[in-house]
């Protein structure tokens, strides 16, 4: 028979379990703290924090401000808005940071984390002019979401960000989701369709991109949809939506259909990308059946395969350029999608690209280098309004300069010719000059060829900033695709 425990005994016994329980909770508490802190968070290994990155993105849509095409006038508010959204989306950043690192009272913390919401919804008022509610619901909204979104991608993507690199990607996809409700605002609301071809084409790519995040965002809420079944039936709703969706006159299939089949031009740049994309799947079938690893070398064809196909693309057909990147960008996310959810029957053959390509910087689960590299080049027709206006070549083409001549000829004269290393980096000195005699050739070459106006201005433009994308390239440990053309196309803005 059990004995009886003493009343000194059940008092002891509550108090242990008190203290469990208390500790427990304290501890349930801490986890729920956590979540908005450095801690609970996991960034790319043998990366530093980047938290200057976060000031790419305002600094070239600022400077695009400077230099806004005639034609786009339309659009000036909307440009306005999209710059002080960046700009308060940096300062949220900056905020964080000091929020997870520096230990302060209660007060302090709360001022710095409402700091970026009152800055950024006064700058709507100032700069933007807009009202005072629209000012203060969407700049309080968006600077929360950026937040919310930041903290869960470093916490979902583990080991795939820095820090600075993740605030560009979400600065970017906030900025899209802002400018996607406009245009769908002003089709919806105001009835107002596009009429000119870029603005067609640029509807019909917003919309498709648009609902690609809604099903991304749908697979992120419903595990059921990661099913094979499940994820085909939603795949197939998309491209339904993509396609017959109502967003312009006519439907978006038609209208693309049209587009392509009005100019034999563009029919045969349309070839042209056709077959560099077939080159493409031979040369990773090439490299998956080697069974080794990709070298520099063999990832730099495709920096040269890329310039291939912007350079006439941005000269001769802009529109069709600007089609294509949103285009690629759609594929890559679902191809990536397809690998990282294990999709039969694709997913095993696009897991060994992966492995055969992974770069370095690629240790988290998401193939983050040719992200990396369609975004970077893509990023100056994406945030120029008006892009294909007849503007400023040398600014559309500067992430084809940084990234895929810059970079490349870097890559290759480093690796075969370098001996004189800068400092504890790993880049050599002949490496960082070949970035810079690189693009001034190219430049010179398309100058010469007449395919691209430069004044004096222009050059010295050209110039320097040849020069901090090479020493940028030589010293930093972020993903080089995405930051130096922001860095590049941010100087030459100036000019």
């Amino acid at each position: 028979m059990r004995r009886s425990l003493p009343d000194s005994e059940h008092s002891d016994s509550e108090s242990c379990s008190s203290t469990t329980d208390s500790q427990a909770s304290h501890e349930r508490i801490t986890q729920r703290a956590d979540v908005f802190t450095i801690k609970a968070m996991s960034p790319r290994p043998n990366a530093g924090l980047g938290a200057w990155l976060c000031l790419l993105l305002p600094l070239a849509l600022g400077v695009r401000l400077l230099h806004s095409p005639p034609g786009c006038q339309d659009q000036a508010q909307m440009q306005w808005i999209l710059a002080v959204s960046a700009g308060g989306m940096a300062l949220e950043t900056l905020c964080f940071f000091i929020y997870a690192f520096i230990k302060t009272g209660i007060l302090v913390k709360c001022l710095v984390s409402l700091l970026p919401g009152v800055i950024t919804s006064l700058c709507f008022c100032l700069l933007a002019d807009t009202s005072l509610t629209f000012a203060f619901s969407v700049g309080f909204v968006m600077i929360a979401s950026y937040q919310q979104i930041y903290i869960y991608t470093l916490r979902g993507f583990e080991q795939s960000f820095s820090y600075g690199e993740a605030s560009v990607f979400v600065q970017g996809l906030v900025l899209f989701a802002m400018s996607a409700i406009n245009r769908f605002s002003g089709l919806f609301c105001d009835g107002s369709w596009a009429t000119d071809e870029f603005d067609k084409l640029n509807m019909i790519m917003v919309n498709a991109l648009f609902w690609l995040l809604v099903f991304c965002v749908a697979l992120i809420a419903l595990p059921t949809l990661r099913k094979p079944v499940h994820f085909y039936l939603s795949f197939g709703v998309l491209l339904a939506a993509v396609t017959c969706m109502p967003v312009t006159q006519p439907l978006p299939l038609i209208a693309l259909f049209q587009f392509l089949l009005r100019d034999q031009k563009r029919l045969s740049i349309l070839v042209f990308y056709l077959l560099l994309v077939l080159l493409t799947c031979i040369t990773v079938a090439w490299q998956i059946g080697s069974s080794s690893r990709a070298n520099t070398r063999v990832r730099k064809i495709f920096h040269l395969l890329i310039v291939l196909v912007y350079v006439p693309g941005v000269v001769y057909e802009c529109a069709l350029l600007y089609l294509g990147t949103g285009v690629a960008l759609a594929v890559f996310v679902v191809l990536e999608l397809v690998r990282v959810l294990k999709i039969p029957p694709f997913a095993d053959k696009l897991g060994d690209a992966f492995r055969s390509f992974k770069d370095e910087k690629d240790a988290g689960d998401m193939a983050l280098t040719p992200f990396c590299l369609l975004i970077g080049c893509s990023m100056p027709l994406w945030l120029t309004p008006c892009p294909c206006s007849g503007g400023d070549v040398l600014a559309m083409l500067s992430g084809i300069l940084a990234v895929g001549v810059g970079d490349t000829a870097a890559s290759v004269v480093g690796s075969k010719w370098g001996r004189s290393k800068w400092g504890k980096s790993s880049r050599s000195v002949e490496g960082t000059v070949a970035f810079v005699v690189s693009i001034l050739f190219a430049v010179w070459l398309l100058e010469f060829a007449g395919l691209m106006a430069m004044t004096q201005a222009k050059w010295f433009a050209t110039i320097f900033a040849a020069l901090n994308s090479a020493l940028v390239e030589a010293f930093t440990d972020q993903v080089d695709n995405l930051v130096l053309p922001l860095i590049f196309y941010a100087i030459v803005g100036l000019a």
